[in-house]
């Protein structure tokens, strides 16, 4: 029994002791990734460079590590990304078959100029005396890797690399970026402290083709580090300038040069002042306004009026107006606004937009109008108008269920086409434009915004058409009616037949039009005998286009259709 007892305490010091060795033994150093033989290609103001090697990166985990060492005059501060490039499946295609079509390739020199960086990622940066350290960063293998930071003075700094392979583990170093100093231009105005309002100017590039794919990596970073300015420079939108001071327009790409055209307050445009740009310097200029705006600066009115829909008896219902600039505003429900800082020197356009649902069957009226404000030498101050909105007349072009059957029998999609035609002071008849055809059973109501002389042209293709009756519509709003009589004969038929060294050619394209360019054209192809039959042609021109046999023909056939009916073409 004692024996069983010594034994039994012996066990428990043993274990004792292995949880003790277990809890005070040092932790096992990680393993370091090793840096894989790879050099960077830093794409600075004087060229590439081969980085110098650094340190092995310390990583709690096997994997991929990017870094950088970002230099600067002074401790880093910002922000930087960090991208990994790919080659899509579309491109690595498109590059193979340009391989293989080609005996020098068109394009990027290399393959990786292709790869697209998919996501950037922030990266952290450990300020130093001269700049800092990036990373490092966990990426994954890819192609190509991108690293870009900026600074709040718009210094940016980028680099890219190109390893011989794409390395799985380790270390991707891009080695020393240097920084790139802000490219730009400091805008100081001359004689505009007396004119109210404020001045704006757009921007426009002179870029060097010679350097358009070294400045296009750049936009990236440049986004980031001046989004206003780069977003100006895509939308042609205007940026406002101080009066008093300078007004800083930088970093912007390092182009050849810079245009800049000056807007006053009126919305008046200078013509273009070309300013010579230096990579990594800011220029001063210097923009005068008596010299840009020799006939003065133009002036503004503040336009109050009310819109009404025709003699303002009807509602005009919840509607919108736009300036030409695009700037949208409502108007009050009886219809009146106040536009403020309309020019005087222009005439200026506006949209109306009615925003009402309104019964099915006939609109009331367009939902939308344009008017034109002209200002006079009087135009001062604020402006009365009253605009008006129609109201719709209507035109009823009626057709017996023989005429519908004949004419859609005839035709074919997007045929049968209706134009309206009026009848001017010259006795002349002309075409125009009317934004409602409402098919309303086997007859068509067309919509008119005043009175006249109307008839309806019925087109059955590009190069066939036959007018209604006319009628004559007054003031009043009672429907006027037209009537489309059946045809008693058909047109005169034409064929088309093309052939080439002899022989019919099958499958030729033919594109063919007709004298009003409001129809649109038609387009068919020959068959097995080089024929295509285009039926009736009542047109007193008939533009054709063929292709076909390797070769292309265009010429009127209008002459040949009334000569013969056919027309003979030879490619």
């Amino acid at each position: 029994m004692r024996r069983k007892q010594v034994l039994g305490g012996l066990v428990v010091m043993v274990l004792l002791c292995v949880g003790a060795w277990m809890l005070l033994r040092p932790e096992p150093t990680p393993p370091v990734p090793s840096s894989p033989p790879v050099s960077a290609r830093v794409e600075d103001a004087g060229g590439p460079e081969v980085a110098p090697a650094v340190e092995p990166v310390a990583a709690a985990d096997a994997g991929l590590w990017l870094t950088a060492t970002l230099e600067g005059a002074q401790p880093f501060e910002g922000e930087a990304r960090v991208g990994a490039a790919f080659i899509s499946d579309a491109d690595r295609g498109w590059w193979e078959e340009e391989g293989r079509l080609r005996f020098a390739r068109t394009g990027p020199r290399r393959i990786e100029d292709l790869a697209n960086v998919r996501e950037w990622v922030e990266a952290p940066v450990s300020a130093s005396a001269q700049g800092g350290v990036l990373g490092p960063v966990e990426v994954p293998s890819a192609p190509r890797y991108e690293v870009m930071a900026f600074a709040p003075d718009g210094t940016v700094w980028w680099a890219e690399q190109v390893p011989a392979s794409p390395p799985t583990t380790g270390v991707v170093d891009l080695g020393v970026v240097k920084a790139r100093p802000p490219t730009g231009v400091r805008v100081r105005l001359e004689g505009a402290r007396d004119v109210p309002g404020t001045f704006s100017v757009r921007m426009q590039r002179g870029v060097d083709p010679r350097n358009v794919d070294a400045v296009g990596r750049l936009l990236p970073v440049l986004t980031l580090a001046a989004p206003e300015l780069m977003h100006a420079f895509e939308n042609d939108t205007p940026v406002p300038l101080a009066k008093d001071g300078e007004t800083r327009l930088a970093p912007l790409p390092p182009d050849r040069s810079l245009r800049l055209l000056l807007r006053t307050p009126s919305g008046k445009q200078s013509e273009p002042v070309e300013v010579p740009l230096r990579e990594g310097s800011v220029a001063e200029v210097t923009l005068d306004v008596a010299r840009l705006f020799p006939n003065g600066v133009g002036g503004t009115v503040t336009l109050r009026g009310r819109v009404l829909l025709g003699d303002g008896t009807r509602p005009l219902g919840t509607a919108m107006f736009r300036r030409g600039d695009g700037e949208e505003l409502p108007l009050a429900p009886d219809g009146r606004f106040t536009i403020p800082d309309v020019a005087t020197w222009t005439e200026s356009r506006f949209t109306v937009r009615r925003e009402v649902a309104e019964e099915e069957g006939r609109p009331l009226g367009p939902l939308w109008w344009d008017f034109v404000f002209t200002p006079t030498a009087e135009s001062r101050g604020t402006v009365d108008v009253v605009w008006r909105m129609p109201v719709y007349r209507w035109l009823v072009l009626r057709m017996d269920g023989f005429t519908r059957a004949q004419l859609k029998g005839r035709s074919e999609p997007p045929y049968p086409v209706f134009l309206l035609e009026r009848l001017d002071a010259q006795g002349a008849w002309s075409l125009v434009p009317t934004r409602e055809f409402r098919p309303e059973g086997d007859n068509l109501a067309v919509s008119l915004v005043e009175p006249g002389t109307y008839r309806v042209r019925v087109a059955s293709s590009p190069y066939a058409s036959r007018v209604s009756g006319t009628a004559r519509v007054g003031e009043d709003f009672v429907d006027a009616e037209v009537r489309l009589p059946a045809e008693d004969t058909s047109p005169s038929t034409c064929e088309l037949r093309i052939t080439h060294q002899g022989q019919a050619v099958a499958g030729a394209v033919v594109i063919a039009g007709g004298g009003s360019p409001s129809l649109p054209p038609v387009r068919a192809e020959t068959d097995s005998a080089g024929r295509w039959r285009m039926g009736g042609v009542t047109s007193d021109v008939l533009p054709l286009r063929v292709l076909g046999a390797g070769n292309e023909w265009e010429g009127d056939g209008a002459e040949a259709c009334r000569r013969s009916g056919v027309i003979e073409v030879r490619l």
